[in-house]
């Protein structure tokens, strides 16, 4: 993982260096999956703009749902037509229950218990994502990767670094 981590960073970082122009919007609208470490789930892109985009992302876990929301702005690669590069910043808000003792949330390896069986923890925070994307020419799907690190807000900040692949269809 470290090294696929490494290897997405390097390819980011060359993208970044790419200049480009922006161009006509390749898609309006996209809905899919994210398969990802930690932020798996479905997934909804809305583009505001040929360069600015918000996007959506709800992830279901056991006795848990993560919601994210992340505006973006996307930059073309001018050398490949229809592959963009992006990055963004948001924010999430994880709602982790608990029953019969199963542990509901992990913070720097130590279990969190709640006390009282059914109580919900809710936990706020803020979310980053670089990423890039492909959307075929001549069909209704795209493509990308992204790293997405995320820190939660609690007594005590815990940061993530997660990464994804991302399915879409588009429209």
């Amino acid at each position: 993982m470290k090294s696929l981590s490494k290897l997405l960073l390097l390819l980011f970082v060359s993208v970044m260096l790419e200049r480009g122009d922006v161009v006509a919007q390749d898609y309006t609208n996209g809905i899919g999956i994210r398969l990802g470490g930690l932020t798996s789930g479905l997934n909804f892109k809305h583009k505001l703009s040929s360069g600015n985009a918000i996007e959506g992302i709800a992830t279901f876990g056991y006795r848990s749902i993560l919601l994210t929301g992340l505006y973006e702005v996307h930059k073309p690669i001018a050398s490949t037509n229809g592959l963009h590069w992006y990055y963004g910043f948001g924010g999430h808000l994880g709602a982790f229950g608990h029953r019969g003792g199963y542990w509901i949330y992990k913070e720097r390896g130590n279990r969190i218990y709640v006390a009282d069986p059914g109580a919900t923890i809710v936990v706020p925070g803020v979310d980053f994502i670089l990423g890039i994307e492909y959307k075929f020419i001549n069909a209704p799907f795209s493509v990308g990767i992204d790293l997405k690190p995320f820190v939660d807000i609690r007594s005590v900040p815990y940061a993530y670094m997660d990464g994804a692949l991302n399915l879409r269809i588009v429209f």
